[in-house]
């Protein structure tokens, strides 16, 4: 990323160039390869990406599963052990998280495994899956910021680049 980017890219651009390195990298060997790729920026901002798939003569399926978990909350079911967590005791209304693992923790709850070569970014909990929903955690300020590293601010560039709508941002008030 460092030969790619002088300053610190915006959400989209990031989306689009991981978009592009991961498909690359499966690309060498699409039949062979199984990728699990996760991506912390700061406190709110995740991407997760899969290329799953088994080993020859494995039966263990490696690949990504999530869920987001928010109000209303219940009680949640471990799926290795007799044990349940009430996360309506431990959580305020307003909470909201995703959880992302290589198979579903829990059997009460609805787990959604990433497709083959999909790339989601989760911000606040908040599952976004193509470039133009990058937009929108840009704007809320949870985008990459450094004290090192020079950043700009390219939405009008990245609306140019990745042929998004030109009013994309009317709703946000800019």
């Amino acid at each position: 990323m460092k030969a790619k980017f002088r300053t610190l890219p915006s959400l989209p651009e990031l989306y689009g160039f991981l978009e592009s390195i991961l498909n690359e990298i499966v690309d060498h060997d699409k039949e062979g390869t199984i990728l699990n790729f996760l991506l912390g920026c700061g406190e709110t901002v995740q991407f997760a990406y899969s290329w799953p798939g088994a080993r020859p003569n494995s039966n263990v399926w490696n690949g990504l599963h999530y869920l987001v978990r928010e109000a209303p909350f219940h009680a949640a079911t471990l799926s290795d052990c007799d044990y349940a967590v009430d996360f309506a005791q431990l959580t305020q209304e307003d909470d909201r998280v995703a959880v992302i693992a290589t198979k579903p923790l829990t059997i009460n709850e609805k787990w959604i495994e990433l497709q083959r070569g999909e790339l989601i970014l989760f911000n606040d909990g908040v599952p976004h899956n193509n470039v133009s929903d990058c937009v929108a955690p840009e704007i809320a300020g949870h985008g990459l910021s450094s004290e090192v590293i020079p950043s700009k601010f390219g939405l009008e560039e990245d609306t140019r680049r990745f042929n998004l709508n030109e009013n994309i941002s009317a709703g946000f008030g800019i």
